[in-house]
């Protein structure tokens, strides 16, 4: 038997209860009070839970119950079979009324060995059902999380792709790439940031390719190159150095190349000027000086000059050439190659300054030379051009990509939106084959449940199972029995025999005079169902003397005449339960029932409880408390609300004033009905009243217009104005009712 509900967490408006210290323990007969909207629909769904351990539609429900075996929390399972009228349950197996309701089955005693396989079957089968529920549920579950990875990287692929945040890449793409592609392999880093950076480029021109510039020897035709210029150059100048001309050659000039050059210059400068005496020391020149000056400079040493002067002259142009060489710059190639052509363009800088190092060594052996032309030597004159070469092939090949990428610009981008699109289905690939797997395992697993299998303890599956229930409820059950008992029943509860219950092949029907019962009325359907489930806690599933039974407000849109009978039928339905809870929101139904309980019950065996919701900062709030004493000690609600309104005290918020002035109106128009009886209004018996004028006013604009019945909506304005006109109130029923007042005041201590 259950003892006490001691926690509810994740339960609609039982979100986070934890019983207080001071909850009475329950007993073997339970009444719960609260108004409509409190919670005790939510509350009577917990009690659905305990079989199973779980509730479907409250996946994150957790609980502890105290029994007296123990207690009970999520995933275990009460020991106690439970029945539970709620509006749930009349949706469930009464629906709209417009199709035949399930059979109600009452087993013969002649059958019983029978009905004992047929129980057994039955809890085979709904345990195969709800495991096959269960199985489809959390594949379903998986699928919504696979789905939700595929949304997810079509997001990313949609942006990745597109270069923009409109997703033009969905769901239904990146599944179908996703099942196309065999063998998905994420990107480096490096390759990753290169692709994105291509579909977010836009197309830029192309870069001229380098060119060495061509150089035409002097006294030659042909133009070459730059490199094969130099080369040329090089070995060219390196055999000057080696020649001499035959001449009579004066030592000291020999000796001193800057001297011979100056004397050859001021030879050739008396020549022209017809000189005959030393320009520079006025002294007559000796012929036997100028025949040995002329011997010194022969024919054949102005021709070695001459040669020396032109390689000296191609190799300046040589050095021009060379400097002078340029590329482009960096900002007109593509962002991702610009790191590697500075790279590039950095070794020819170095290869450059090289070469013209050499070239260097190469032109100041030829201004040794030129005044040396007597004396042959060799300085292996040479300059490797290949390095500074492979510099500018390595720049031109960068160019080179650069100008592919751009002739081929939208098959570049195509590509690195294809390979950004395998990269980021890699990155999932792992975890959409695991949720496969699991999906696949548990569609096996529904299959293997509903079609039998050889390994389960019954090898049936669910329609052989089923097959064989018919046949054993044909042979052991009565569903014409349960159909009477439900019309005896029904015609006793409404005073009359328009309406019966019809067996049929698939169930019960309800008719109306012969014909399928139309437009029923809420309070025909409320009898209806609430008859059907009485009946069925007499069905072959349910042992009653050792069952729970919880019944949520089985007068829900009855008229008022019908409350006797339904507390009746349910007083007699359920006395011979092991246990019994009972929620109600109607104050003359709770009246009956404390009446019940107090003259039928032991006193150990009763427990009253009360469900107030409040608002919260985290939202509405409900918690279980002792049902108040006024509720129970009292024939009215009228003491209760009284001591309510006498104990509140506002704090200026909505959510301690919300629900006074509906309180307010309730107690007033009591109040009122006996103190001014009449058929006039309120506002009428109020003005009847003897008080102040001005607080008769505020009383009635208070307990009028801002309770909920009017239709408006509660006044911010007003929640300070609670606490004074609920004073107000108090003040008039103790000035016009001293007695009376003074009452109900001692009643609240």
């Amino acid at each position: 038997m259950i003892t006490g509900i001691k926690r509810i967490k994740g339960l609609g408006v039982f979100d986070n209860f934890v019983a207080a210290n001071d909850l009475p323990e329950c007993g073997r007969f339970n009444l719960v009070y609260g108004e409509n909207g409190s919670g005790k629909t939510t509350l009577s769904r917990l009690f659905v839970a305990l079989e199973s351990g779980s509730h479907p539609e409250h996946p994150d429900l957790d609980f502890t119950i105290d029994t007296v075996g123990g207690a009970v929390t999520k995933g275990a399972k009460l020991g106690r079979k439970v029945r539970v009228f709620n509006s749930d349950y009349v949706e469930a197996n009464i629906g709209g009324f417009d199709g035949p309701i399930r059979h109600i089955l009452i087993v013969g005693q002649e059958n019983k060995a029978v009905a004992d396989a047929l129980k057994q079957e039955i809890a085979t089968r709904e345990g195969r059902i709800q495991a096959v529920d269960a199985a489809e549920r959390a594949a379903a579950k998986l699928d919504t999380a696979k789905g939700k990875i595929f949304s997810d990287v079509a997001k990313t692929i949609g942006e990745a792709t597109s270069g923009k945040t409109l997703r033009s890449y969905r769901k239904p793409d990146a599944e179908s790439e996703f099942a196309r592609t065999e063998h998905k392999i994420a990107l480096a880093e490096a390759q990753l940031d290169l692709h994105r950076a291509t579909v977010r480029q836009e197309q830029m021109d192309p870069v001229e390719a380098l060119i060495l510039s061509v150089v035409t020897p002097e006294g030659s035709e042909t133009g070459q190159d730059v490199l094969q210029f130099a080369a040329s150059w090089a070995k060219d100048s390196s055999a000057l150095t080696s020649r001499t001309a035959r001449s009579a050659a004066l030592q000291r000039l020999a000796d001193h190349p800057d001297i011979a050059k100056w004397v050859e210059d001021g030879t050739h400068i008396h020549k022209a000027h017809g000189s005959v005496h030393c320009e520079f020391c006025d002294q007559s020149l000796p012929s036997e000086r100028l025949l040995r000056l002329a011997e010194h400079f022969s024919v054949e040493d102005q021709q070695l000059k001459k040669e020396i002067e032109e390689a000296q002259f191609n190799g300046l142009r040589l050095q021009q050439n060379l400097s002078a060489f340029m590329w482009p710059s960096r900002l007109a190639l593509y962002p991702e190659l610009r790191e590697e052509f500075d790279s590039a363009v950095a070794n020819i800088e170095t290869a450059r300054s090289t070469l013209l190092t050499e070239t260097g060594r190469v032109s100041a052996s030829l201004d040794r030379k030129i005044g040396m032309r007597g004396t042959a030597f060799d300085d292996e004159l040479s300059v490797d051009t290949s390095a500074f070469l492979k510099t500018v092939q390595a720049a031109q090949s960068v160019i080179d990509r650069h100008n592919k990428k751009t002739a081929s610009f939208e098959a570049q981008k195509a590509q690195a939106r294809s390979a950004l699109e395998a990269h980021y289905l890699a990155t999932i690939a792992d975890a959409v084959i695991d949720l496969e797997g699991q999906m696949a395992a548990l569609r096996e697993e529904v299959s293997r449940l509903t079609e039998g299998a050889a390994d389960l303890p019954d090898q049936r599956g669910i329609a052989e199972l089923l097959e064989s229930i018919q046949k054993k409820q044909a042979a052991v059950s009565s569903a014409h029995a349960g159909g009477a008992d439900l019309t005896e029943h029904l015609t006793r509860f409404l005073g009359r025999t328009d309406l019966k219950f019809d067996s049929g092949t698939d169930g019960y029907q309800v008719l109306r005079r012969g014909k399928p019962a139309k437009r029923l009325s809420e309070g025909e359907k409320t009898a209806i169902a609430f008859i059907y489930f009485l009946v069925q806690l007499k069905d072959q599933d349910f042992d009653l003397a050792e069952g729970v039974v919880v019944i949520d407000d089985p007068i829900s849109s009855l008229d008022s005449s019908a409350i006797y009978q339904a507390f009746a039928f349910l007083k007699n339905g359920v006395k011979d339960a092991k246990q019994v809870f009972i929620l109600t929101h109607n104050f003359d139904f709770l009246k009956l029932l404390i009446n019940w309980f107090q003259t039928g019950t032991k006193k150990a065996d009763r427990t009253y409880y009360m469900v107030q919701c409040a608002e919260s900062a985290a939202g509405r709030e409900a918690r279980l408390t002792p049902l108040d004493s006024l509720l129970v000690l009292h024939p009215t609600e009228y003491h209760y609300l009284f001591k309510v309104l006498h104990s509140f005290k506002s704090d200026g918020t909505i959510l301690s004033s919300y629900h006074i002035p509906n309180i307010a109106r309730k107690l007033l128009e009591t109040f009122l009905e006996f103190h001014v009886p009449s058929n006039g209004s309120l506002y009428q018996k109020l003005e009847a009243t003897t008080f102040d004028e001005n607080k008769k006013t505020a009383i009635f604009k208070f307990a009028n217009d801002l309770s909920h019945r009017t239709g408006k909506g509660f006044d911010p304005a007003l929640v300070a104005e609670t606490q004074k006109n609920t004073t107000y109130l108090l003040e008039m029923i103790q000035s016009v009712a001293p007695l009376h007042y003074a009452g109900l005041e001692k009643l609240c201590a």
